[in-house]
């Protein structure tokens, strides 16, 4: 193997590495969860079955909050911000939800770290 060959695969090898996509599945919320604003939630993903994984212990996550709206499909509305920085690798984290949400059966959480995953669509009801 010449000089350019070697070059040529290890610079193939880290670009690969580095187009790692994991897609790790939220477990919680299901579509029968229902939350209360304000309340403080465990939101949970499968760390064990990522295609593309393992989780690399450096990748960081952000949960996100958000809805939909038939009326403007596929639009996520992700307005909120509950986490961000944890280890993707850890498998759950806690959020406080905030406290003024309107009740809706359409809410999602999206989990972010080199990938979007979207829960299913559950019910969160206004506070009381």
């Amino acid at each position: 193997m010449n000089f350019k060959s070697i070059i040529f695969t290890v610079f193939t090898i880290i670009t690969l590495t580095l187009a790692l996509v994991l897609n790790p599945k939220i477990t919680s919320p299901t579509a029968d969860t229902k939350w209360r604003a304000g309340d403080k939630r465990t939101i949970t993903w499968d760390t064990e079955h990522v295609v593309g994984g393992p989780i690399p212990a450096s990748y960081k996550g952000t949960l996100k909050l958000g809805y939909l709206d038939p009326k403007d499909s596929p639009n996520e509305h992700l307005k909120w911000d509950l986490a961000s920085g944890f280890p993707l690798n850890k498998g759950s984290q806690v959020v406080t939800l905030p406290a003024d949400l309107e009740t809706k059966r359409t809410y999602i959480i999206v989990l972010m770290g080199n990938s979007g995953n979207a829960s299913p669509q559950f019910t969160i009801t206004a506070a009381r």
